[in-house]
């Protein structure tokens, strides 16, 4: 190629934004010093990659408004929000919404044009919710948010959610069962439940995130012992009337009776999978398959349901009650990847 060509300048406005959406948003403003042409190219990126590198390097101030026809990927990283409203009214492309390793001390983040919101490893020092006003949301992400949860509200295009909900690294939530981090004993939301079980900061009955994402497809609610976000909001349970595909960890099959698991798998009428992850860390060692059984059916859950995955690192007492309660529910073809897995879901079978 002969020196001195322009290759990419030679490029399309387009393609050159789709380009600019891939840097920091320190790096996509620099390039205005390149050339004539690049001085505004950077205004009219599709995506804003806000990052901070030593701490919150960015703050929003109070009234304050992103203002873009042509944003539609923004991912805020490593800053700090602050002020009455995260508003995104000026953004009427804005699909993709990112906020990660960032403190949100905002009392609402608010879009109508969302499609998919991913918060992840954030924290709040707020007292009250931050509450999340993106009604078009299609895939939802909240992962791993310290301080007080934030409160979802009516996502009725949501197909997918993966909410994972309590200590997290350094990461702790202050929706914590005071009697649990006391002495180990959770009181399950019950008549002499503490402050934090027994209802919402604001004295409301209302669900924190269950009533905002039971109208999804596919759910992966996971939550570590001692939160009370998914055992409180039982008390009020929606309906998940499309949801097909259930992801569950151990803390859904706390207490004899198994209440939390019976009260979402009565409260999901169409339900077809239902996976268990009884382990903890990125890998399961064990992993067994049931389904009901041909001549009887449970009236408890789903007539549609087909599948039920259980994966455990090993399978101890508290799994053999797991399977025990299953057998319950006339979920007895089951196969197991272990010898020893298959001994006991033997025994698991006989007993019931």
């Amino acid at each position: 190629m002969p020196p001195g060509i322009d290759c990419i300048g030679a490029l399309s406005d387009g393609i050159l934004h789709h380009i600019l959406s891939f840097l920091p948003a320190q790096e996509a403003v620099r390039t205005c010093v390149l050339a004539q042409r690049w001085r505004h190219l950077w205004k009219c990126t599709t995506g804003l990659r806000i990052v901070g590198n030593k701490g919150p390097f960015w703050r929003w101030l109070n009234g304050l408004l992103f203002v873009s026809r042509c944003l539609r990927t923004l991912v805020l990283s490593g800053v700090g929000l602050q002020g009455t409203t995260l508003d995104f009214s000026s953004c009427p492309a804005l699909e993709d919404l990112t906020i990660g390793f960032s403190v949100i001390n905002v009392g609402k983040i608010s879009s109508l044009s969302l499609k998919c919101l991913s918060i992840f490893r954030c924290r709040s020092y707020l007292d009250d919710r931050v509450r999340v006003s993106a009604p078009c949301v299609v895939s939802l992400k909240l992962l791993g948010f310290s301080g007080i949860t934030p409160l979802l509200e009516s996502m009725p295009l949501l197909e997918t959610a993966f909410l994972t909900l309590g200590a997290h690294g350094h990461h702790t939530s202050q929706d914590i069962c005071q009697k649990y981090s006391q002495s180990g004993v959770y009181c399950g939301a019950k008549h002499d439940a503490c402050t934090n079980c027994h209802a919402n900061n604001d004295g409301s009955r209302n669900c924190v995130v269950l009533g905002a994402i039971s109208n999804a497809k596919h759910l992966e609610l996971i939550s570590s012992f001692g939160t009370v976000i998914f055992t409180r909001d039982l008390k009020w349970c929606p309906t998940f009337d499309k949801l097909k595909n259930l992801i569950l960890n151990d803390y859904w099959c706390m207490g004899p009776s198994f209440d939390a698991l019976s009260c979402i798998l009565k409260h999901s009428p169409v339900l077809e999978k239902l996976s268990l992850h009884l382990f903890k860390g990125l890998r399961a060692n064990v992993k067994m398959k049931g389904s009901y059984s041909s001549m009887e059916r449970s009236s408890v859950i789903s007539e549609h349901l087909k599948v039920v995955d259980v994966k455990c690192s090993v399978v101890d007492e508290n799994v053999v009650e797991v399977l025990k309660f299953l057998c319950t529910l006339n979920i007895r073809k089951l196969t197991g990847s272990t010898l020893h897995a298959l001994h006991i879901l033997k025994i698991c079978l006989h007993l019931s």
